[in-house]
């Protein structure tokens, strides 16, 4: 079975980037993590994984060099990679790199994922945002450590959002909607949408809006890939599954000059 892997128009004239959003297709995991899934921290057999990644990186065009993960904790935290024979980074929920050849990934099963560029420097950049780093603001801490480490301006700066559970499917709490409408007070006004009585929240647009109003242009704001809780044979939810599940991945980085 043809692996699904979703990448962005608008950045197929930069010569030397490998990026894509992988989803479940193909792969060899089975039972609840049937597919692509490219987690060692879900409870899947090893081996298999290590074999999903392989058919992954051939997929995105990696053939040499790793593809860097971090311990992903739902908050804020963001680390620069150097290193490139790294696989795993400590906990954190973005990761931002100057080198080339090194390939950045993010984990998702709901969660949006979301890769930055900045193409006139070479830098990359991949970033998981939940609800609550969505309210802790991961998205302008990393527009914000792109200006403050490599004096790259928010306007230089492109991004691509991925897969990730939609409004129809992310019923919340109050205790998740509220927060984030005093948080990001008129921002949320698009992403937040009551249905039966109940808060719906579509943590996509509403990274997307956080993004623009921290200076990235909307036509540098791209959004890919439908609702992973309704894409049931596209890609892994942990909402649809109740947490027992796989994890697809999103990388970018650039082939060395």
């Amino acid at each position: 079975m043809e692996l699904t892997h979703l990448t962005i128009p608008q950045w197929q004239k930069y010569d030397g980037l490998l990026h894509g959003f992988m989803g479940r297709r193909g792969g060899q995991s089975v039972g609840c993590y049937a597919g692509l899934n490219v987690s060692y921290r879900v409870g899947d057999d090893f081996k298999t994984v290590s074999q999903n990644v392989c058919d992954m990186k051939a997929a995105i065009g990696i053939h040499d060099g790793k593809i860097v993960t971090m311990q992903q904790v739902h908050g804020d935290n963001i680390l620069e990679i150097t290193d490139r024979k790294m696989k795993e980074a400590g906990e954190a929920d973005g990761m931002v790199t100057a080198e080339n050849g090194i390939y950045l990934g993010v984990l998702t099963a709901d969660c949006v994922p979301l890769l930055f560029i900045a193409p006139k420097q070479r830098l990359a950049a991949a970033v998981h945002a939940g609800w609550r780093g969505t309210l802790a603001g991961i998205a302008t801490k990393t527009v914000e450590f792109f200006q403050t480490r490599y004096g790259v301006e928010a306007a230089d700066l492109e991004v691509a959002l991925g897969p990730s559970i939609g409004v129809c499917c992310y019923e919340v709490n109050d205790d998740v909607a509220t927060p984030l409408m005093k948080k990001w007070g008129a921002l949320t006004t698009p992403s937040i949408a009551m249905k039966d009585g109940k808060p719906h929240v579509n943590l996509s647009r509403l990274n997307r809006d956080i993004l623009r109003d921290a200076g990235v242009p909307g036509t540098q704001l791209f959004q890919i890939g439908p609702c992973t809780k309704c894409a049931a044979e596209d890609f892994y939810s942990y909402r649809r599954e109740a947490g027992e599940t796989g994890r697809q991945i999103g990388v970018v980085g650039w082939l060395p000059s």
